[in-house]
């Protein structure tokens, strides 16, 4: 197993977790709506992996009460402090938050429900996981993943800085090993981890409102730090990027679009071992 803790470009600790509410908080009609279709309710067992800041884990955990529980994954301690905090705020106590490698996770026929979001594009990987996310699920179990194609984000009007997150986020995974377009790629692997029947939705998101255009800008600071590490911008470029992306945040007739958002679900048959 590749060892991919290395690997993850986005900025984590608590700055990380403050660009993670923002887009949780952004996608979540979608995330929800997902919930609904898929099935996910009362009583369910289940496991939310690179759970970051746990706004999604959270949610699941209402759906899921009071018999159901949650279980929230991830590598980041500022995060899961985070996440464990605001889940006493709000009085939520079938959510667990445990600090681990996703790659050491393993824990078969344990799970109605194996979710991720934005994860699986990380990895080196990303099979191999999927493949485990599918073991763990018990007989008549839910797989459930949300993953993106990065080519997706575009704007009017068309912006430079826009461009360059596109281009250059792209380039920086795969300098890492890691794949910007795994989203599109979901269908084709769970075939070949033998899922029989996925169904897949592809969301374009459309954003016109300040709290959506503003992920572009919020992104970009979060991967500015890997793009110089890595040689894949210069601190110049950067800034001039930022420049860019904070004109089309001023303009209150710009509209931005981001990844497009693949969400995948497939039921484990109820006679599968």
């Amino acid at each position: 197993m590749v060892d991919d803790s290395n690997r993850y470009t986005l900025r984590g600790g608590q700055e990380g977790y403050d660009r993670l509410l923002v887009l949780s908080r952004e996608r979540w009609p979608d995330t929800e709506a997902f919930f609904q279709r898929a099935g996910l309710g009362p009583g369910m067992k289940c496991v939310d992996l690179g759970c970051g800041g746990g706004e999604v884990t959270l949610e699941i955990a209402k759906r899921v009460a009071p018999r159901g529980s949650v279980l929230g994954i991830d590598l980041d301690t500022v995060k899961l402090e985070l996440a464990r905090k605001e889940a006493r705020n709000r009085g939520i106590g079938n959510a667990e938050f445990r600090k681990t490698l996703v790659q050491d996770w393993a824990e078969p026929n344990s799970y109605d429900v194996c979710y991720s979001r934005c994860l699986l594009q990380h990895l080196a990987q990303p099979v191999v996981l999927l493949r485990r996310m599918w073991e763990a699920l018990r007989p008549g179990g839910l797989l459930m993943v949300e993953d993106v194609d990065w080519h997706g984000w575009t704007s009017d009007p068309a912006n430079s800085g826009i461009e360059f997150l596109r281009e250059r986020y792209e380039k920086l995974l795969e300098r890492r090993g890691s794949d910007p377009h795994f989203g599109l790629r979901l269908y084709r692997s769970c075939r070949e981890i033998g899922v029989q029947s996925p169904e897949v939705t592809a969301i374009a998101s459309f954003r016109t409102s300040q709290q959506g255009k503003i992920i572009a800008l919020l992104t970009l600071d979060a991967i500015s730090q890997s793009l110089e590490t890595e040689g894949v911008a210069t601190a110049q470029e950067i800034v001039e990027a930022r420049s860019s992306l904070e004109a089309l945040l001023a303009d209150p007739e710009s509209v931005t679009m981001g990844p497009t958002l693949f969400q995948l679900c497939a039921r484990r048959s109820t006679d599968q071992k």
